[in-house]
Formats: structure tokens, sequence, C-alpha cells
């Protein structure tokens, strides 16, 4: 499936989730359907416990009053080289997690990406770093996040590692991650996004799909003026 195909998929599925949806429900319906009415609860799935994987049934922007020190992690980027987040001292830095193979909310969140670097398109490299982390280590080579992010003309860097070390920074930054259906290559995880001051302190959180014009820009442009 090609990176066009994944917008299109990605933007009918967003109609389903402003109609009443959610990724969680869809995953459920969409298992009972292949299994059989009534053989899957509510109960089993991930996002019982884990709320804030079923997109924009969890809203929030968190503002932290007192900071968090963001987790310094050491991964790969796409162009196979290795770089820390303590590489990026004195920029902010805008986090998120996605998977390139993702046929839901990622591709929302890509969008988002491109919205927010239209806006800040002289700030990108100088003041401001986008950044993804895949929750998907397995599938997602530096290749394959190379092609990601050029088929969407992105500007933000995008890294993968083992699976232990994207374990240690899933549970740095909680983003809860398992594995879909057995038989797909489907990976169900948090939808949650950090932004990071020029310290490398963790100033906002964003839970579920939130409007980027609304928060996220304000916030960017907030912390921009705060030097």
């Amino acid at each position: 499936m090609n990176n066009v195909h994944r917008y299109w998929i990605a933007s009918a599925f967003a109609l389903f989730l402003v109609g009443g949806g959610a990724v969680g429900g869809w995953l459920i319906s969409r298992s009972t359907e292949n299994q059989g009415a009534g053989t899957l609860s509510p109960f089993d799935h991930p996002a019982f416990g884990n709320p804030e994987v079923a997109g924009k049934r969890v809203v929030e922007r968190i503002v932290l009053e007192e900071p968090e020190s963001a987790f310094n992690f050491e991964l790969i980027n796409m162009d196979g080289s290795k770089m820390k987040l303590e590489d990026f001292s004195g920029k902010l830095v805008l986090l998120g997690f996605i998977y390139t193979n993702c046929p839901d909310v990622c591709g929302l969140l890509t969008q988002h990406y491109r919205y927010i670097q239209r806006q800040f398109a002289r700030e990108i490299g100088k003041e401001l770093e986008l950044m993804f982390i895949t929750t998907d280590p397995e599938r997602d080579t530096p290749r394959r996040l190379t092609a990601y992010t050029h088929g969407f003309g992105g500007k933000w860097l995008f890294f993968t590692g083992s699976v232990s070390q994207l374990e240690e920074v899933w549970k740095n930054y909680d983003i809860f991650v398992t594995e879909g259906k057995e038989g797909t290559d489907l990976v169900i995880h948090s939808y949650s996004v950090a932004l990071i001051d020029r310290k490398g302190m963790i100033r906002y959180r964003y839970m579920g799909i939130v409007d980027p014009e609304e928060a996220i820009v304000k916030d960017i442009r907030s912390l921009i003026d705060d030097v």
C-alpha cells in the first residue's frame, strides 16, 4: 500500500470518527465480525485499561505545571545515523509515536505534523524539531521510515531501534503498545504527543487527536517567544 492510499484511508477513517466512532470501538466491532457475534468482550480490548489508545474518544491537552525531564533516548534516525534527544538541546521538540503501516489515526497525526511544519517553516531545524518514534520496530526499517517521510513531504525526524530500546522509550513516555490481531500487522498504541522545551523538559502532553491549530501551534508559539 503506498502513502497516497494510506492518506485516503486515514481521511476516510477520520470522517468515521467525527461521526461518533472510535478506534477502540472499530477494532472491537471488526474483530467481532471476524470471530462471530458475542465472542469478544469490550473488557478484553486494550483500550479498556488504556483509554488513550481509543483515538478521538480521549482528547486532552495536559499542561504540566511542574515540567518533567524528557527521557534522553538514543535511537536510529531514518538516515541510519544514531541520535540522542540531548543532541537537540536549545530547540523545542514535538515528539509523537506512530507507525508507517497504520491504517487509521497515525495518518491524521502525520497530517497534523504537515500542518505544523507549514506554520513554522522558518523555525524547523533551527528553533523547532518535529520527531516521530515508531511503535512497530520489526517492520519500520530506516528505509521504510524514509519512504514514508518523503512521501508526505515531511520535515521531521523518524526514529527506530531494537524492540528493547523502544520498549524503554515507550515506558518513559507512557506509551502503551501491543500487537493487534494475530495474522495482521496492526499495532495498537497510545495516541500521544509531547512538547519539549529548550531545556529538555516536557511542558505539554496531547492525548488523542487534538486540533493542532487550537492547541499545539499556540503552545509552540508561546515557547518560541519564551526566551
